[in-house]
């Protein structure tokens, strides 16, 4: 009877052994592709309030696509879907945090979309979040954006305090673009 076992326990070694991999493989993911990284700097006024939204317009970044398809060996028809990865807001050599900004919205938009879509978020910030606001990735494909020379990015604010003082701020954000 214990050989039986024996017997058996290597028999599902070995299908554990072939299963494993087939079972990892159906697993996406992000799958193949490669990260696009912008980053951009912009300023936040002074005694701005808390009854309006405040936007700040970061027009005319290019998006490199070019230096990103070759860099990755990739061609335009690659690719299948661009999305939203990471982003984070960064305060830049001033001695004061991010207690005064209540919630974030990151869309981006070009001249053909002045819409745009949402493609990262925070809402109900920690007072306590210090001189970095870690944004969460929105779900659109934003391929259209992406494929063009250059997109603009609108980043809008509201504030639970009046804004401390000149605040250069900085976002860094990725988007992923996935390929066939």
């Amino acid at each position: 009877m214990m050989n039986d076992f024996k017997h058996i326990s290597s028999w599902c070694k070995i299908a554990l052994f072939l299963a494993i991999p087939i079972l990892f493989s159906n697993c996406k993911g992000e799958g193949l592709g490669f990260t696009m990284t912008y980053q951009r700097d912009f300023e936040i006024a002074a005694g701005l309030g808390v009854f309006d939204t405040h936007v700040f317009e970061l027009n005319g970044i290019p998006t490199n696509k070019a230096a990103f398809l070759s860099t990755n060996d990739a061609q335009e028809s690659d690719i299948t879907g661009i999305i939203p990865r990471k982003a984070e807001l960064s305060i830049n050599f001033a001695d004061v945090d991010f207690i005064f900004v209540q919630e974030v919205i990151v869309e981006i938009f070009n001249r053909d979309n002045l819409q745009g879509k949402e493609i990262f978020f925070r809402e109900n910030i920690p007072q306590n979040t210090g001189f970095r606001i870690d944004l969460v990735p929105s779900l659109p494909e934003i391929s259209e954006f992406l494929m063009d020379d250059e997109f603009n990015i609108r980043v809008e604010m509201r504030l639970r305090d009046i804004s401390p003082q000149f605040i250069d701020t900085r976002l860094d954000f990725q988007f992923f673009a996935k390929l066939e």
